[in-house]
């Protein structure tokens, strides 16, 4: 390893241990009453977003990645270090992992968080997959994907307050939901900045070629979501819409991204 990945690891391993030390400290405070559903979503999501990094990097990486373990290790501390950042930022959008997902065992909240979890996993697995000639293309095609994630994020919860539906009316459905749309979301993005390394003019132009199933994605989102809103379902109807939307949003986008893409 050369002097900056050393660098670069080195600060992973401090970031990972705190934001995933902030985690796991949220994760298991007391509560008065205690359900364990949501904590339990909460604690696990982190560990099987690792193992699909993990088996991300061992399959499709480079190949000077897959067969080293150095550089496995390298590139799984990098990726704890940028999901365990970002996902401190799910605050920002209206849904807290510890006050909202734990702390009031609101369901429909780690339904949330997990699918926000799992599309900041593929948005960074993505950027791996490909032959570059450094650390930094991973960070540039990370940044893009990632970006793009939160981007979409924003314009949704702007345009439906769908945060209100899921910690304070606590909608399981809406939190399956939409958490769905965040999978199916990640999914794509993290499937756009796939590929060997050119230039970063060239992987802007792909990623635009590729993404752009995003945005009928985040559209059916929010007319569902303003539908959903404006009728005040709750209780049944909403539980038994929630996760056949949330399949029928990660159906689509695997189909794109594995049939008519085709696996990298």
């Amino acid at each position: 390893m050369s002097g900056d990945e050393v660098m670069v690891l080195l600060f992973s391993a401090v970031v990972a241990a705190f934001a995933w030390y902030r985690w796991y400290a949220g994760a298991t405070v007391r509560t008065l009453v205690t359900r364990n559903a949501s904590r339990f979503i909460v604690i696990a999501a982190p560990v099987a977003c690792l193992a699909m990094l993990f088996i991300v990097l061992r399959r499709w990486a480079a190949g000077d990645v897959r067969d080293s373990g150095t550089y496995l290790v390298f590139y799984m501390v990098a990726g704890a270090a940028w999901v365990g950042f970002c996902a401190q930022l799910c605050c920002l959008l209206g849904t807290s992992p510890r006050d909202d997902a734990v702390e009031r065992q609101n369901l429909a909240a780690a339904f949330a968080t997990a699918g926000a979890m799992a599309g900041i996993t593929f948005c960074f697995a993505g950027a791996n997959v490909g032959n570059g000639p450094g650390w930094w293309v991973v960070v540039f095609s990370a940044a893009l994907s990632t970006g793009a994630f939160f981007a979409l994020w924003a314009l949704v919860e702007n345009l439906t307050g769908v945060s209100e539906r899921v910690t304070i009316d606590r909608a399981d459905g809406t939190g399956l939901r939409f958490g769905g749309f965040l999978v199916a979301t990640g999914l794509i993005l993290g499937r756009a900045v796939v590929g060997d390394w050119v230039s970063a003019d060239a992987t802007v132009r792909d990623f635009a070629t590729v993404a752009w199933p995003v945005l009928p994605l985040a559209g059916a989102e929010v007319i569902i979501g303003r539908v959903s809103s404006s009728g005040g379902s709750t209780g049944v109807e909403d539980s038994l819409a929630g996760p056949i939307v949330a399949a029928v949003f990660v159906a689509v986008s695997s189909v794109y991204v594995f049939v008519w893409l085709g696996m990298p």
